[in-house]
């Protein structure tokens, strides 16, 4: 048994935070109350560090407990962080340099997911919706994608915060990781063939926040579902192992999915036909706009290309999605990579 010590406004978005997984790792993590009682502190996000709490701190400078940075978040690593790829580093406190682990998705294999991207484990409504959609998906007919793909008014949407600051295009090659905010923000900005929709409350002021609604995974489906030709998916952070539900969701909604993914992304792991989304990466922003505006709806050669690939990846997401089993098997994997992580940091 590992006793943990968590804290930090961010300390809800661990994998041992969430009711999905908490239950994981019942017999083998426990939390306490207070640091002094624990075999090493965490922290979720390098924000929290800097408001570390002074009991903390002074239990460090008596016990020289480990200190663990476990972040889920590329974002929060690259644009807060600054240093995604060091295993060791230091932070500001109000007590001085604290010297942190850093365990994230390039320093530690927690988030290197087998089949299930880690994201998609944290809470259930995604094996849920997407059971439903994938198992309706599948029976559509390449016939049956194109006669909706031709019939549909809006031909892209985009849903993600606008974030116009240059300052989000950071980049470390090195470990394929690249800030997406800026150039997807302009991307979004330059599409002029439409309709085109900007949703989200950075677009529409009046929008209700997502932390206001109940279910927001099970708002995003309804209002997506069957409305519009192509919807961007892009993530904030393009990592290796980085997958959110958001080129899932494009698919479960019955769009085409447009993606940024280099050779080395493990979304080309999961065997979709590469003719069943569209991927934009290395394009500049106004070579992207122009792509995604210019795509050939009317009946042809890529159309018909499009709707057999994109019947096959529907088949190819039911049956990965679809079947119990690979959800228990990715928490399995997921039970035994975070209190391995820890174990060979305290062992170290």
């Amino acid at each position: 048994m590992i006793r943990i010590f968590k804290t930090g406004p961010h300390a809800r978005r661990t994998p041992l935070s969430y009711p999905a997984l908490a239950p994981l790792f019942a017999d083998r993590i426990e939390l306490v109350e207070r640091p002094e009682h624990a075999d090493l502190y965490l922290f979720a996000h390098l924000l929290d560090v800097q408001q570390a709490p002074r009991a903390l701190a002074e239990d460090w400078r008596r016990r020289r407990r480990p200190i663990v940075l476990l972040s889920e978040e590329p974002f929060w690593d690259t644009i807060w962080g600054r240093q995604p790829l060091a295993h060791q580093r230091l932070a500001e406190s109000p007590w001085g340099l604290l010297p942190l682990h850093q365990l994230n998705h390039h320093t530690s294999d927690i988030f290197r997911f087998s089949r299930i991207p880690y994201y998609l484990l944290t809470n259930h409504r995604f094996a849920n919706a997407y059971a439903a959609k994938f198992t309706r998906n599948a029976q559509i007919t390449p016939a049956g994608w194109a006669q909706a793909f031709r019939t549909r008014a809006t031909a892209l949407t985009f849903m993600f915060e606008r974030r116009p600051e240059p300052y989000h295009s950071v980049r470390w090659p090195e470990g394929g990781i690249t800030g997406l905010c800026y150039w997807r923000t302009l991307v979004a900005e330059a599409c002029r063939r439409g309709p085109v929709e900007r949703l989200g409350r950075s677009w529409q002021p009046d929008a209700l926040p997502r932390n206001r609604l109940s279910d927001w995974h099970l708002d995003k489906l309804t209002a997506l579902d069957g409305h519009q030709k192509v919807l961007a998916a892009f993530e904030n952070t393009h990592q290796p192992d980085y997958i959110t539900e958001k080129i899932f969701d494009a698919f479960a909604a019955g769009a085409l999915p447009a993606y940024y993914a280099a050779p080395r992304h493990r979304i080309h792991d999961f065997g979709l036909p590469p003719a069943s989304w569209i991927n934009l990466h290395g394009q500049s922003t106004q070579q992207a706009a122009a792509q995604l505006d210019g795509l050939p709806w009317q009946d042809g050669p890529w159309l018909e290309e499009t709707c057999q690939a994109y019947h096959k990846a529907q088949q190819v997401l039911a049956a990965l999605f679809c079947n119990p089993k690979h959800w228990q098997q990715e928490r399995r994997r997921l039970q035994s990579a975070l209190p391995a992580a820890l174990r060979r940091i305290l062992d170290s």
